[in-house]
């Protein structure tokens, strides 16, 4: 099964867990996206950002304008754009999978939240009448909001969040780097997006020079529960590997991915669990404590040495799937919990 189905099926099956659980919230009336108030007095120059299209082929695109009409459909993206001060600039956004960030939070609660679940229809999206789109990969494919041309031949830009691309296997600067870069350029806040990268560097370069000394480092898997006992292993597609190894892990069983019973689970034996947690209400993260508990409580898994000896590393859904602002708040946490001895990385709560 290609690589980006498993990550569409993945994503699906674990929000709708969350949203039958938590409810559907509700969404408000569409209404235009405010521009900055100088925001016509401002000269743009052109700018053409290096994109792709579903399939991952490259695709350039030129914007002639800033965006001031955005409709996002993966919640990472959103992040960023609060995080740059752009929050004036989006029309509509998905629900978040889980809590935002407090630092953004109070601004993510004051944007228009579309009714679907994971996109909306290409009829809704028309009606909407967005600048630009930002999503994941799979949301410009036929059987969703159809590929991107069909967007941009009506004067509509769109953008492909790079962590969401299935068939190179990431790195920082392709997957979160770039997406910073790119969001700095199209929308002309290029200072705020070079000070983002340039403290997502350093922190980065920190956490090698304490880990990359370290001789025997430590195997990673990364665990999700579905339901009827089954579980998700991620491959080296997904961010979340690249963040494991970043840290100075190794991570395991990331040449398979998409669904597996217990019995292909205790094949492995990691030094660490890292487990991708969500609460059923999807209004707040699992504690560490709560998630520790939480996988505990699963007997078909009891018997891993991880699970015995307390070595779960817990990470929310949408931190596991952010691929931005969350991703080297991550990385700090992850490499403390592997290498405590090592790390003096001042705690950053992921919240």
């Amino acid at each position: 099964m290609p690589a980006c189905t498993k990550k569409l099926i993945l994503s699906c099956l674990t929000l709708l867990f969350v949203l039958l659980a938590a409810g559907c919230a509700p969404s408000a009336a569409l209404s235009p996206a405010v521009p900055p108030a100088d925001l016509a007095n401002t000269a743009y120059t052109p700018v053409t950002i290096h994109n792709f299209d579903a399939a991952e082929n490259h695709l350039d695109y030129t914007y002639r304008h800033s965006p001031t009409r955005v409709a996002i459909t993966h919640p990472g993206a959103t992040e960023l754009l609060l995080e740059l001060g752009l929050e004036d600039r989006i029309l509509a956004t998905l629900a978040p999978y889980g809590p935002p960030l407090k630092r953004v939070a109070e601004r993510y609660s004051k944007l228009t939240i579309m009714a679907a679940q994971f996109v909306p229809a290409q009829e809704e999206m028309l009606e909407m009448d967005p600048d630009m789109i930002i999503g994941w990969s799979h949301n410009f494919s036929e059987s969703a909001l159809s590929n991107v041309q069909f967007w941009q031949e009506r004067n509509m830009a769109t953008y492909i969040m790079p962590s969401s691309l299935s068939k190179t296997k990431p790195t920082l600067e392709d997957s979160v780097y770039s997406l910073v870069n790119d969001m700095g350029k199209i929308f002309g806040v290029r200072d705020k997006a070079a000070g983002l990268i340039k403290n997502y560097q350093d922190r980065v370069a920190y956490i090698e020079q304490r880990t990359s000394p370290i001789q025997h480092k430590k195997t990673v898997m990364v665990l999700q529960t579905q339901s009827n006992g089954q579980f998700s292993l991620y491959d080296s597609s997904y961010v979340i590997n690249l963040m494991i190894k970043t840290a100075g892990g190794i991570p395991v069983a990331d040449d398979i991915a998409f669904i597996v019973g217990a019995e292909k689970v205790l094949t492995y034996d990691p030094d660490y669990i890292l487990y991708v947690s969500f609460s059923k209400n999807g209004a707040e993260d699992l504690s560490d404590e709560d998630a520790t508990d939480q996988l505990k409580q699963l007997d078909e898994l009891s018997s891993m040495r991880a699970i015995r000896e307390n070595h779960i590393i817990n990470m929310p859904f949408f931190t596991v799937n952010n691929g931005g602002i969350r991703t080297v708040d991550a990385i700090e946490k992850i490499a403390r919990q592997l290498y405590p001895e090592h790390m003096q990385v001042p705690a950053r709560p992921i919240r």
